[in-house]
């Protein structure tokens, strides 16, 4: 978790560019397993991706299981294989969440995170996000009703149905310091994988470039 100083401490100044992930990183955006278990107890919320994923391999919800949080079906046989809706580990097969969840209404944040109070002390910032470019306008109304600052250096929302979103994001950081001249970037991510294929792209193109990441 990234400790909150005080503004003071952040050293600000006019070559140093804030990049911000939107979703779990400013806000607290619901789960799709989290929505999943509500639909296996009878509730409605995502039902058709689940439905969709059991289909596939021919289970119903009864079939389901969960453990800290994750859903999973047991395969000790090695029945079925891994796709966009499952991923093998061992002996289950876990649903992950699908492509589909970022564009429902369901998966939009529910409230705001600490780290937004550095995200609206600081000037030159941008968010740089994994949410799909068609869904912009519900993106904005989000950003509206928690009263989050329009970045002064823009909204980056990933193509749709673009896969590497670490790629994606490290490449737009790249783009960013390139048009604007910044000599420091200071990125804040909660997705581990993300910060990881964004510092290498960085690096690989920007080797002079003071680059840090923080994982939210």
């Amino acid at each position: 978790m990234v400790k909150i100083d005080r503004f003071d401490n952040f050293n600000i100044e006019q070559k140093t560019l804030y990049v911000f992930d939107f979703d779990d990183t400013l806000v607290v955006s619901p789960r799709y397993e989290d929505i999943a278990l509500k639909y296996l107890s009878e509730n409605i919320t995502a039902k058709e991706l689940v439905n969709r994923a059991l289909n596939k391999i021919g289970q119903d919800k009864s079939k389901l299981k969960s453990q800290d949080g994750r859903i999973y079906i047991e395969d000790p046989e090695m029945r079925y294989e891994s796709d966009k809706d499952w991923t093998r580990k061992g002996n289950r097969l876990y649903l992950i969440q699908p492509d589909e969840f970022c564009y429902t209404d369901e998966s939009l944040p529910n409230k705001l995170k600490d780290i937004s109070e550095i995200y609206n002390l600081v000037e030159n910032k941008c968010i740089i996000t994994a949410r799909p470019e068609s869904i912009r306008n519900k993106i904005l109304e989000v950003l509206e009703n928690f009263g989050i600052q329009s970045p002064k250096y823009g909204i980056h929302m990933k193509p749709d149905f673009l896969k590497n979103a670490g790629m994606w994001k490290g490449e737009k950081i790249v783009e960013l310091v390139k048009k604007y001249g910044f000599k420091k970037v200071i990125f804040y991510d909660d997705n581990s994988k993300y910060l990881r294929k964004s510092k290498q792209i960085v690096s690989e193109k920007l080797p002079d470039l003071e680059f840090i990441t923080k994982k939210v």
